[in-house]
């Protein structure tokens, strides 16, 4: 097996737990401070409990010929005025997401007695997507266990892959829990949806991917949920170009890798519902925590409101759909979280565009109102001839659109000569909205504006 720096001693720091069936229990603690990774590559360790370079290499000799080499596109309009953004576009897979190579490395490393038993699978819609879209293909029979909350166009997609759909408990944990289980009674393969080093390897193909893509890339921001896209990346990047900035980037609202950072262990933390649902895990990977620690850059958490905003300026904007937690890593360079970056060449990982249709609407009027482009007015007039049409003749005048216009005489505390109305208008940006504002509310002082 070729080294990764041969100009460089053999370090002992990556040491990885796998639990699950056919892997090994026991890792490594790690004893020995990293060292600065400007300075010296990842590089192998003599245990073989672990992952490699050469297997995020072998996973890519395997897989090619089945996944997309997605595309890396500049973007038109993030980040113009501030650094040079291009976006590593995984949404473009066969599934619609990174979990792709991870779900194609599982299967074409399988024996023919493993696959012939087949596969039992719960976990996020993006993973067990790409575990039956591929299982089907390469002829693994697959069993999926959801829960009664799975959205039925999700349930939908499993079927068309020919899997066995089984629903049971009433979130995500009791439908794993139970996968578990079943996977026993039926004698299949259980395949855990994150903490294997099979599906780390696969991830980490986009990293070698992105080195033949672009000579000159400063840094690379990429999603983390329980971390394993980022530490596949790590492995791959920070191994053959260890000047290569790697940001991780998570919702604030369930800061896994962050509070594992910073606990020095995954630990588990309470799931809020957020618009970055794929990134919505109660712990880390352990195996991916292991690669991480002492050599990620840097881990930034966003809000949903810059999430949203990152989604509608990738829609409108660069012309494409992705979903909450492949927003993420834009999210970050349009709130101004990465300010050393000013001037440098970025890669935003897109990783996935799977997101339901009725839930587009929802962020599209989110991100908006954040961006202060949808806003609301409520004011109480007296219910006289002309008075509404008054009041709708000042917002077109200030060059704004009324999306919608509720009259309310019914439920009024105050006399019945007054009427309220409720308003949602929409301004072409944040100094708009303001200007509307003063403006409507110097004419109608005792009424109520509403912006995020």
């Amino acid at each position: 097996m070729s080294q990764v720096a041969e100009t460089e001693p053999a370090a002992s720091f990556l040491t990885c737990n796998i639990p699950g069936d056919s892997f090994p229990k026991e890792y490594e603690p790690h004893t020995e401070e990293p060292e600065e990774v400007s300075k010296k590559p990842i590089t192998d360790t003599p245990s073989k409990h672990k992952l490699k370079l050469q297997d995020i290499q072998d996973a890519q000799n395997r897989i090619k010929k089945y996944v997309v080499c997605t595309p890396v596109i500049e973007a038109k309009h993030i980040g113009k005025s501030f650094c040079n953004v291009m976006l590593k576009c995984e949404n473009l897979q066969n599934t619609g997401s990174f979990k792709a190579r991870g779900a194609c490395n599982v299967f074409t490393s399988m024996s023919p007695s493993d696959r012939s038993k087949g596969c039992t699978v719960s976990g996020g819609r993006n993973f067990v997507s790409a575990m039956t879209y591929y299982g089907f293909r390469q002829s693994v029979p697959i069993n999926v266990v959801v829960s009664k909350d799975c959205p039925l166009v999700d349930k939908h997609r499993f079927k068309e892959n020919f899997a066995i759909v089984k629903v049971h408990g009433n979130d995500r944990n009791d439908a794993s829990l139970h996968a578990l289980t079943y996977c026993d009674e039926i004698g299949s393969i259980y395949v855990h949806g994150t903490d294997r080093l099979d599906l780390i390897a696969g991830y980490g193909t986009l990293g070698l991917e992105l080195l033949t893509q672009l000579e000159n890339m400063d840094a690379i921001l990429c999603p983390v949920g329980s971390g394993g896209l980022v530490a596949g990346l790590l492995m791959a990047v920070k191994s053959l170009k260890p000047n290569c900035l790697i940001y991780g980037v998570e919702c604030s609202a369930v800061p896994t890798m962050t509070k594992a950072l910073q606990e020095k262990k995954p630990v588990m933390i309470q799931q809020k519902p957020t618009i970055a649902d794929s990134l919505c895990c109660g712990i880390a990977s352990q195996n991916a925590f292991n690669i991480i620690r002492g050599y990620l850059d840097r881990m930034i958490t966003v809000d949903e409101s810059w999430i949203s905003r990152a989604m509608i300026n990738i829609l409108e904007r660069e012309k494409m759909v992705v979903e909450g937690a492949a927003a993420c890593p834009v999210a970050a360079v349009m709130a101004g979280k990465v300010p050393e970056l000013r001037g440098k060449n970025i890669v935003c990982v897109l990783s996935g565009g799977n997101i339901n249709s009725s839930r587009m609407s929802r962020v599209i009027d989110r991100g908006m109102a954040a961006e202060g482009r949808l806003v609301k007015f409520s004011v109480t007039l007296p219910d006289v001839p002309g008075a509404m049409a008054k009041l709708l003749a000042k917002v077109t005048d200030i060059g704004a659109d009324v999306k919608s216009f509720v009259p309310e005489r019914a439920w009024m505390r105050r006399d019945i000569f007054t009427v309220s109305v409720n308003m949602l208008i929409e301004t072409s940006d944040l100094h708009h909205a303001k200007d509307l504002e003063k403006k409507l509310l110097k004419d109608y002082p005792h009424s109520h504006f509403i912006m995020l």
